[in-house]
This record gives C-alpha cells, sequence and structure tokens, in this order.
C-alpha cells in the first residue's frame, strides 16, 4: 500500500506536542509521508518542517493544496480561523482530520458536513478520549446496563497555556475548548444529546496580563435522546491551588461506574487497567491513516458528521447560558434557531 502523503495546517501547540509525535512512527515505518507544512507564522512552519524532513513550507493554505499532491490533511488551527481550509480539502477529494472545537459557528459546521459527504471522504474530529482502551471497555459494559445519568467534574487548575484558549470570544469558553472531550465521551458511552440547559458563573472583570475572560463556572445538564441525563460542571478557580480533578461517573441500574483514563470501576471493584499508559494520539492516528488509505468512512470513531452533536452541545451550552439558562434543543440549534 503506498503512504499516505499528509499535510498540516497549524503548527501549533497540539500539533506539536501530541499530533507530529503520534504519527512520527508511523512516518518512520513508512506509512505516511510528512509532505507539506502550512502555518501563518513562516518560522513555525520551517522549523518544524526542518523537524519533520518536509520540503514544502507554506504560509497559505491555497497555495498548498494548488502545489502539493496530498492524500489526506491535518487541520489544527484554533475554531475562529477556520475559513475555507475544509471544503477546499474536500473538493480535492482528501481525508481530513480536524482538530476541536471544529468551529463557533453552527452553520459553518453543517456546510462543512455537508461538503465532506457530497465529496465522500473520510474525515476524523480529534476526539482522543474515545481511543483511550478504558473506555472501550466502559462502552462494551454500558452496552449490558440500562444507564440512567452521568456525571464530570472537570476542576481545573493553573491557566489556559495558549492566548486564545484565554479569550471566551476566540474559544468558546473552557466548556467547548477543552470539556467538549468529556462530552464527546459522554456521546460514546451514552448516545446522542437531545437538549441542554446550562449557568455560568461570569468572570466580571479581565484576569491576568492578557484579559482571561473565561467564566469562572460552567454548569451544564444534558438530556440524551435515550432518555439518560447528565451534569458536566467544569471550573476555572484554582488558579493557584496546583490541583484539578477530573472524573467521570457513570450510573445505570444497580451499577455505578467509575471511568479514568487508565481506568475504570464497577460498584467499587476494579473492572479495567491498561496494563501500560495509553496513548489516545497515537491510537487515533492509527485508525485515522488506516481509514485513509482504505478509503474506510466508518472506521473513525469521530467522523465529522457524527461529531456535530458534540459540537451543537457545548455551543448550545453557551447559548443557554446567555439565555439564563434556557432549554435548548439541539435539533433546533443546528437548523439554525435558538
Amino acid at each position: 500500500m503506498q503512504p499516505l502523503r499528509l499535510g498540516f495546517i497549524g503548527l501549533g501547540y497540539i500539533t506539536v506536542n501530541a499530533h507530529l509525535p503520534a504519527l512520527a512512527p508511523l512516518a518512520k515505518s513508512g506509512q505516511v509521508v510528512f509532505t507539506a507544512f502550512c502555518d501563518a507564522q513562516e518560522d513555525t512552519a520551517r522549523s518544524q518542517a526542518a523537524e519533520y524532513g518536509v520540503n514544502g513550507v507554506y504560509t497559505d493554505h491555497r497555495a498548498m493544496f494548488e502545489q502539493e499532491a496530498l492524500d489526506a490533511v491535518y487541520l489544527c488551527i484554533p475554531p475562529t480561523l477556520h475559513t475555507d481550509q475544509l471544503t477546499l480539502a474536500a473538493e480535492r477529494k482528501l481525508a481530513v482530520f480536524v482538530e476541536k472545537p471544529q468551529t463557533l459557528d453552527l452553520a459553518q459546521a453543517v456546510a462543512c458536513t455537508t461538503a465532506l459527504d457530497r465529496a465522500g471522504v473520510v474525515s476524523q474530529v480529534g476526539f482522543m478520549s474515545r481511543y483511550y482502551p478504558s473506555a472501550v471497555a466502559v462502552r462494551r459494559r454500558l452496552s449490558e446496563r440500562t444507564p440512567r445519568h452521568a456525571l464530570v467534574q472537570l476542576l481545573y487548575g493553573g491557566r489556559p497555556v495558549r492566548y486564545w484558549t484565554s479569550r471566551y470570544e476566540l474559544c468558546g469558553g473552557t466548556f467547548v475548548e477543552n470539556t467538549i472531550h468529556m462530552v464527546d465521551l459522554l456521546r460514546y458511552f451514552l448516545g446522542d444529546i437531545a437538549a441542554v440547559s446550562a449557568f455560568y458563573v461570569p468572570r466580571t472583570e479581565p484576569d491576568g496580563e492578557h484579559g482571561w475572560n473565561l467564566p469562572h463556572v460552567y454548569n451544564v445538564n444534558y438530556r440524551f435522546v435515550s432518555g439518560a441525563t447528565a451534569n458536566v460542571t467544569t471550573s476555572r478557580v484554582l488558579t493557584q491551588a496546583g490541583g484539578s480533578r477530573r472524573q467521570v461517573t457513570l450510573v445505570s441500574d444497580d451499577s455505578l461506574i467509575e471511568w479514568e483514563s487508565n481506568k475504570a470501576s464497577e460498584n467499587g471493584e476494579l473492572v479495567w487497567q491498561d496494563e501500560a499508559p495509553a496513548n489516545p494520539f497515537a491510537l487515533q492516528a492509527q485508525e485515522f491513516v488506516a481509514a485513509a488509505q482504505a478509503g474506510d468512512r466508518g472506521r473513525p470513531r469521530s467522523p465529522y458528521a457524527e461529531s456535530l452533536n458534540s459540537l451543537a452541545a457545548v455551543l448550545g451550552a453557551n447559548a443557554s447560558a446567555e439565555q439564563g439558562g434556557k432549554l435548548i434543543q439541539l435539533a433546533d440549534l443546528v437548523a439554525g434557531k435558538r
């Protein structure tokens, strides 16, 4: 099988620290070839190109598409910088990997879904939590239960590490930019979300040198299509505490499952533990490359169209909070109604 000729748009934090290291073994084994790197900062693109032996360096994604022969592209840019990158890739029949959050504009996401469906290409959104072996084990166990409720607590310590993740208008807030991973994981466990209601504790004054303006707390309630419910709480008040909490609890009839990235327990008994630390980015990369090479749109666990519900769920939380906790039907939101 021919190696997958891969291009990157966006050579920032997540690309350098997660995606390129995950793909590097596949490049070494000849399954992929890093063909072209594109970033708004030419120095950034050139430095990473030198690191990975890439000849094609660009600051304009349109020029990259015109001049390079590619099979697939990774889009790893902040959500507000998405313009025509995905639709141009789809027009060229390229497999597309998109980092989350895909966009802050649901109408744009719907249009991208249409473009990908029309092109018939493989797509994947970067919800790597679905690739933890512990998540697969919990999903299998839940298929034999009757889930009723879920609880998620994400109590973040420290401050955002990138400027755009510190600004509500650029990232959609922590719930959109980061908690979307846990919302998507709940969907992996419990199915699609139908409705949302949310209350936030706003930050009344910008904080820090970058004018950090994210809410202090996000408290979000979901109703799933199945009838199950969930509460997801995220906080950003432990800035100096040096600690954090990340807990996912799933309640079924006579069953209390607690999920962590490397293990899971049910009713206090350990039911899954990884023998070695799992790298979900590596597992995700392997699946995307295999799907792109085979042209198998059903292989990725988070294709773009299916992932639209996760994006609507977090943007719907923002919409609800902005309207005093109003119950938002996600189907209405996707259809352009609020």
